[in-house]
């Protein structure tokens, strides 16, 4: 009897096999492991013959798009986005299975008639497509894609490796998360032995910032609250800071990470208003407190130790609304007998 993943990787073969001209997208403020999937499971595509489009709803952050050479990943335009509905048979959301995460595509969906797959490793949500294949073991929507195209034996070259490494490596911090298993260090390995060089991608990654992006850093760092006894860090970016530097939401990703090295902290939260009245969350926890709840209950997701969710109003209505929540956790570990909290 096949287990229910291998049933949805199935059903998600088939699904391919019976449609020709597909559109992928991910989420808003896309990363490394939403950018990789989409290029990986483009070239797949394109291996066996179909024709394929990348639309999404934010821009490429500036460190993974050389991963989109020959692989144009375009930008929401309604019209735009109505021409690629009209022209495609089946759409491919990867990295997230929450309606609201794919931003402005979502209401085309209500106008459109076309085939949905999700392919995914956040378990926070159900999936909204015919077809779903989310599996949370997977330590990022890369590793899937890349056991996906195992499945169809499809050869993998050096360039598609390294946009599953690219994935991989960016969502399990370089290797140093929880979700870092013996599996994702053993997928590691073979896409090293396909043609990846660690080095060099690292470098394309994460040695790309322009200068005002480190000072930006430093300017939300200055500005670091402590909470909660010292358990809770708190970074608050405002629209000006991000104008002033010239950068973008996705110009946060790590920020959020920093202060998780400071002793006694539990949780992280990240307020980023890009925009005035939008306000992106950012949560993390050192372990012991799982945070993916809080989000989820607003309409964000994630993973237990790591999620988000895009409020709309201040950042000061964001605090009001996800710090008291985050307390009760903290407050529940307390209270936990001993040995009984979450590791």
């Amino acid at each position: 009897m096949k287990s229910p993943a291998s049933a949805d990787r199935a059903a998600l073969h088939e699904f391919v096999a019976k449609h020709q001209r597909f559109l992928l997208t991910t989420h808003v403020n896309p990363d490394g492991d939403a950018i990789g999937s989409e290029v990986a499971f483009a070239a797949w595509l394109l291996g066996k013959g179909k024709s394929v489009r990348i639309l999404n709803d934010s821009p490429t952050p500036p460190a993974f798009r050389y991963l989109t050479d020959g692989y144009p990943a375009e930008v929401y335009d309604e019209a735009l986005c109505d021409q690629r509905f009209s022209e495609a048979d089946a759409l491919i959301v990867l990295d997230t299975s929450n309606k609201q995460r794919i931003g402005r595509l979502a209401k085309h969906l209500d106008q459109h008639v076309i085939a949905v797959a999700i392919v995914d490793h956040h378990a926070t949500h159900e999936g909204f497509g015919r077809i779903n294949v989310i599996e949370s073991e997977m330590a990022a929507t890369a590793s899937l894609v890349y056991e996906i195209m195992r499945e169809s034996e499809h050869k993998i070259d050096a360039r598609t490796a390294e946009a599953i490494y690219v994935g991989l490596s960016t969502d399990t911090g370089n290797f140093r998360y929880s979700n870092t298993d013996a599996k994702a260090h053993l997928l590691a390995a073979e896409l090293v032995a396909l043609g990846v060089q660690p080095q060099v991608t690292y470098e394309r990654v994460h040695a790309t910032a322009p200068p005002g992006r480190l000072r930006f850093f430093g300017e939300a760092l200055a500005g670091l609250t402590m909470l909660e006894d010292g358990r809770v860090a708190v970074l608050d970016v405002s629209p000006e800071q991000f104008a002033r530097h010239g950068l973008i939401g996705a110009d946060t990703e790590g920020l959020v990470d920093m202060p998780r090295v400071i002793r006694g902290v539990e949780v992280v939260a990240l307020f980023s208003e890009v925009d005035p009245g939008k306000v992106k969350v950012s949560l993390r926890s050192t372990g012991r407190v799982s945070i993916d709840q809080v989000c989820v209950r607003l309409g964000g997701g994630g993973h237990e130790h790591a999620a988000g969710v895009q409020l709309r109003g201040s950042r000061e209505d964001a605090k009001t609304r996800i710090l008291p929540e985050i307390a009760k956790l903290l407050a529940a570990l307390n209270a936990a007998p001993a040995g009984g909290g979450k590791a």
